[in-house]
């Protein structure tokens, strides 16, 4: 039985395996789970460059979710409450833009987990 809280994307780069991946700016759910089909072992879905937001976001993660690939989010901007947001709605992982300095990336990291080692809440 597989377990479908693992996240394949963290567990390979803890075994330092070579991953191949698809950086996406598509809207499209269809043309998601095509590319989801085709082998990549993750599919990052752009929402600081692409033409996306949050609400487009969780019929991609719906799309690729039967699929063997880790989906990847990139917020626009470092915003607790859009990471917020984007783990809602599913992502295991995401990937931060900008980030400066350590008190930023602390932000970020508290951001995605509960208190008391964080700041997100429950949805």
């Amino acid at each position: 039985m597989t377990d479908l809280h693992a996240n394949r994307f963290k567990a390979a780069l803890a075994g330092m395996r070579v991953q191949r991946g698809l950086w996406c700016q598509i809207t499209d759910p269809l043309v998601a789970e095509m590319a989801a089909g085709a082998g990549f072992d993750w599919m990052l879905f752009d929402t600081e460059h692409a033409p996306l937001e949050v609400p487009s976001v969780l019929p991609l993660l719906q799309a690729v979710a039967p699929y063997p690939v880790s989906a990847i989010v990139r917020p626009r901007v470092l915003d607790v409450a859009l990471i917020k947001k984007i783990l809602d709605h599913g992502a295991q992982t995401i990937l931060v833009p900008m980030v400066q300095n350590a008190e930023e990336a602390a932000l970020a990291v508290a951001a995605t987990r509960y208190p008391p080692r964080g700041i997100r809440g429950v949805a």
